[in-house]
C-alpha cells in the first residue's frame, strides 16, 4: 500500500529514530575524551612550535651578520682596510687623567650626547656601516630573539631623530686578537670580530649559542646548549666586566674547540 504516512507512524519514527541513527550520536564522554586529546596533542606540539620559531629567528640573525660582515668589506674598502673605529677600544685620556676602555659597550651604534660632546664623534663603530649608508636599513643590527632592553622598537623614534644614544644586538670586536684594525691584516683570518650580544645576560640573544662573524666573512653557530657562555657572560657582567674578562669570551669564540673560560 502506497500513499502519505500517516501522522501515527510519523510520531512512531520520532520516539524511536532508527538505530543507525542513534549509533551516530556523541555523548557527553566522546567529547571530553576528544577535548583531552587535543589538548593532549597541543601540549606535545607547543614546544616543538617554539623550537622551530627560534630556529627561524636564528636564520634571520644570521643573515643579519651576514649583511654586516658585507657592509665591513664595503667599508673596508673605502677606507684604506680600516674597520669602523670605536671609542671603546681606543683608549682615551679623559680630564680627569682615567682612561677609557670598555669593549662591552661596542654594542653601541651611535653615542649618547655627553659622551658625544667628549669625543667629538656621535655614530659609532657598526654604526658607521649605517652613517656612511653602507647599509642603509635599520632593522638589520636587531636580532630578532633578543628578548633584553635593546630590541628595534625601542629605538624606532631615536633613529628618526639626529641626535640620541643607539643601541644594537650585536656585539662588536673593532680589531683582531693581534690588535690590528685593518681587515686584510686580522689574524689569524678566521678571528671573530661580531657576533650576539654579551654585554649583559639581557643580550645573549639565543641562551643556547651564538652567531659569529670572522674576519674572513664566514659566519658559524657556536654552540652553548649548557649556557656555560651565559653563564660567564652573567656573572662577568656583574663584575662591571673586567677587562681580561670580556676579552676572554672573544678569545673562547676563537677557540670553540677549548675550555678556556675559568670556572665560575
Amino acid at each position: 500500500m502506497t500513499g502519505p504516512v500517516g501522522k501515527s507512524r510519523l510520531r512512531g519514527i520520532q520516539r524511536h529514530p532508527p538505530k543507525a541513527l542513534a549509533a551516530r550520536a556523541f555523548t557527553l564522554i566522546d567529547v571530553l575524551v576528544t577535548l583531552a586529546v587535543v589538548a593532549l596533542l597541543i601540549g606535545i606540539m607547543l614546544p616543538g612550535m617554539g623550537r622551530v620559531r627560534e630556529i627561524a629567528r636564528q636564520v634571520v640573525c644570521r643573515s643579519n651578520l651576514r649583511q654586516l660582515g658585507l657592509g665591513l668589506m664595503l667599508y673596508a674598502d673605502t677606507s684604506r682596510d680600516q674597520l669602523p673605529y670605536s671609542v671603546f677600544i681606543d683608549p682615551r685620556q679623559r680630564n680627569d687623567n682615567e682612561i677609557d676602555y670598555a669593549p662591552e659597550d661596542m654594542m653601541t651604534l651611535r653615542l649618547d650626547r655627553q659622551l658625544a660632546m667628549r669625543t667629538q664623534t656621535t655614530w659609532d663603530g657598526l654604526g658607521l656601516l649605517y652613517d656612511s649608508e653602507v647599509l642603509p636599513s635599520q632593522e638589520i643590527f636587531y636580532c630578532p630573539s633578543h628578548h633584553g632592553q635593546h630590541p628595534f622598537e625601542e629605538y624606532i623614534n631615536t633613529w628618526r631623530a639626529p641626535k640620541g644614544e643607539l643601541v644594537g644586538n650585536y656585539q662588536y670586536r673593532g680589531k683582531g686578537p693581534n690588535g690590528s684594525t685593518r681587515l686584510s691584516f686580522i689574524e689569524p683570518s678566521r678571528a671573530s670580530i661580531a657576533a650576539d650580544g654579551m654585554r649583559s645576560i639581557d643580550d645573549y640573544n639565543h641562551k643556547v649559542g651564538l652567531n659569529v662573524l670572522r674576519a674572513d666573512l664566514s659566519l658559524f653557530w657556536w654552540p652553548d646548549p649548557l649556557g656555560l657562555m651565559g653563564e660567564f657572560v652573567d656573572a662577568a657582567s656583574q663584575d662591571s666586566y673586567q677587562t681580561y674578562s670580556f676579552d676572554l669570551l672573544w678569545d673562547q669564540i676563537d677557540s670553540p674547540d677549548e675550555n678556556i673560560l675559568p670556572e665560575r
